[in-house]
């Protein structure tokens, strides 16, 4: 079996710590006794380092790394790449995320199951609801497996393997310059100089590399106030996480069995059902992959004034599905964008509003009552200033 040691990612935050320790002390570890690392950058205030030294590690060794300088979250991340010398698999959890019980039992059979595979660059514990560059709700497709795969990496839980992790750090050394590009989401662009994340994003969509995503959640974000994270009540990227223990995982056999999204959380299914390749097809379901690069065919949610080659209905979840199954209507459009038509007068069938379930949200509203949503929306704010 493969060596895997934990790692736990803290600064200066120590409730948010505490809970992330209870919940790894509540995992299931099959019988096994994994190495706890908690790796502290340095703040001004010793705090961490206090509680770190006096805290028990009931299921295994524990590590404590005190770095002497601060290092930032980047640096801080991208050092923890040292620990390879000892372990094989690393799951890095930084403080302000809890584990599923289960969370291990995905973590050694996904490690053991993609070790090897050259195409896989991490494992997700996260399960995105929302589509982070869209704000709309994200479901993949379920083919009766229990991963999927996406040209995206992970922050909130993931698991690093040696060779993957030392072919990025490899690639980061030479791509340290990050410059807009129209193939990748305009997002990543947005997370800021410190943000280490979006370099092994950007590897996975230019090197169509991908990272291994559950289909029910190992772990999620607790979105705590911090240095990168102002707004503490922001709340969309919690997620529902499995509270027991799943024994054995069903992977697919080869890539062509599994569902693979790509860095714009759009579906690759879509290319060979309509019979266009990447190279001539921008897909754009979520309205934001806005064909910057030309390409001459657009399958998007979008009404443009180019030739419409074929459309389709909404009455499917997720999405593509319209498309996957040829479901006859107006809502989505491929268009030829080497033909310029005048379209402004197209009807569509329903609103672009079904991405955000805003017809669930307005039923919500009038089964609840207005008057009582309003109530409550003053109560907080009136509990929050005075």
């Amino acid at each position: 079996m493969k060596s895997i040691a934990i790692i736990v990612v803290t600064y200066n935050r120590l409730n948010s710590l505490r809970r992330l320790l209870l919940s790894l002390e509540s995992a299931d570890y099959n019988q096994e006794s994994p190495t706890l690392i908690i790796s502290i950058d340095k703040s001004n205030t010793d705090i961490i380092e206090k509680f770190a030294d006096s805290y028990n590690w009931p299921h295994g060794f524990l590590i404590v790394d005190k770095h002497d300088k601060n290092l930032g979250l980047k640096e801080h991340m991208l050092s923890l790449g040292k620990w390879f010398d000892q372990f094989e698999a690393i799951v890095v959890l930084e403080d302000d995320i809890v584990v599923s019980p289960g969370f291990y039992s995905y973590t050694r059979e996904s490690v053991e199951r993609y070790y090897d595979n050259s195409r896989i660059a991490g494992i997700s514990l996260y399960n995105f609801e929302v589509n982070y560059q869209t704000g709309t709700p994200f479901q993949p497709i379920n083919n009766g497996q229990d991963v999927f795969f996406m040209n995206c990496a992970m922050s909130w839980g993931e698991v690093w393997m040696k060779d993957s992790w030392t072919k990025f750090y490899k690639w980061y050394n030479v791509n340290k310059d990050f410059s807009p590009s129209d193939s990748l989401p305009q997002r990543i662009f947005e997370f800021g100089p410190k943000s280490w994340l979006k370099y092994h994003t950007r590897y996975c969509i230019e090197q169509d590399l991908l990272f291994v995503y559950p289909y029910v959640s190992l772990s999620t974000n607790c979105s705590d106030a911090g240095t990168h994270n102002i707004d503490c009540n922001r709340t969309q990227y919690q997620t529902n996480i499995l509270r027991g223990k799943i024994d054995s995982y069903r992977f697919p056999d080869t890539f062509k069995d599994a569902i693979i999204y790509d860095g714009f959380f759009e579906n690759s299914l879509i290319y060979k059902s309509i019979g266009l390749s990447k190279d001539v097809l921008c897909i754009d379901l979520y309205s934001k992959n806005l064909n910057k690069q030309g390409k001459r065919y657009w399958l998007t949610s979008r009404v443009e004034n180019y030739r419409i080659v074929k459309s389709y209905g909404i009455n499917y979840r997720p999405i593509e599905i319209n498309v996957l199954v040829d479901n006859p209507g107006n809502d989505i459009f491929i268009y030829d964008t080497s033909i310029y038509e005048n379209n402004r007068n197209v009807d569509r069938q329903r609103s672009f509003l079904f991405l955000y379930h805003v017809d669930s949200m307005l039923f919500h509203v009038r089964d609840y009552g207005f008057v009582r949503i309003i109530k409550d929306f003053i109560i907080e704010v009136f509990k929050k200033f005075f």
